[in-house]
């Protein structure tokens, strides 16, 4: 065997061994890839609600209605006052189905958008979708679901009285959105 013929096979043999290591290497890069699964946080939507419900952001959200109310009362503008009220009933109409039915809190959760990624972030989860939103869920359809419903009660700092309520509504089915918005208090 000539010293050309020795060159050629020594660069047959590398390359084989850098196709190996190419093989090997994707291989393990796919099986990675496939443990990288992506977390999603679910959360029961009525629990955050009720947890809002009486905390610091709620009366914030209604402190503003109430002041207008009062200074469109003493001022006599009735039409303001009935613009007011109604808003307040639309508010709470809104709170029921949010609580007892199944609809959207993204409005709740944004009273506590700084405390969202420190959640995201202890519970490993790239995005926060209610267990209730099937479009939602959707996009995640291999998600390991990781429940944070839990997290994002204490992030409004309830008392003890407004976390078991919280707590408890998740023993129960939620009413139509019918149901919740014909409501009367």
């Amino acid at each position: 065997m000539n010293r050309e013929d020795m060159i050629i096979r020594f660069g047959c043999v590398l390359t084989s061994l850098m196709v190996v290591a190419l093989v090997v290497t994707a291989a393990s890069d796919a099986r990675d890839g496939a443990e990288a699964r992506v977390r999603i946080g679910t959360y029961d939507s009525r629990s955050v609600a009720v947890a809002f419900a009486g905390s610091a952001p709620f009366n914030e959200w209604m402190a503003g209605l109430k002041t207008e109310h009062e200074k469109a009362k003493a001022a006599g503008d009735t039409e303001r006052v009935a613009a007011l009220e109604k808003e307040g009933q639309a508010r709470q109409r809104l709170m029921h189905q949010q609580g007892f039915s199944t609809a959207p809190v993204e409005d709740i959760l944004a009273t506590i958008k700084d405390k969202l990624p420190a959640i995201r972030t202890k519970a490993g989860v790239e995005a926060l979708v209610s267990k209730w939103d099937k479009a939602g869920l959707a996009k995640y359809p291999d998600a390991e679901q990781v429940d944070v419903t839990l997290a994002l009660i204490e992030a409004f700092n309830p008392s003890e009285r407004q976390r078991k309520s919280a707590i408890d509504i998740r023993k129960h089915k939620p009413i139509s959105l019918d149901q919740a918005r014909d409501i009367v208090d």
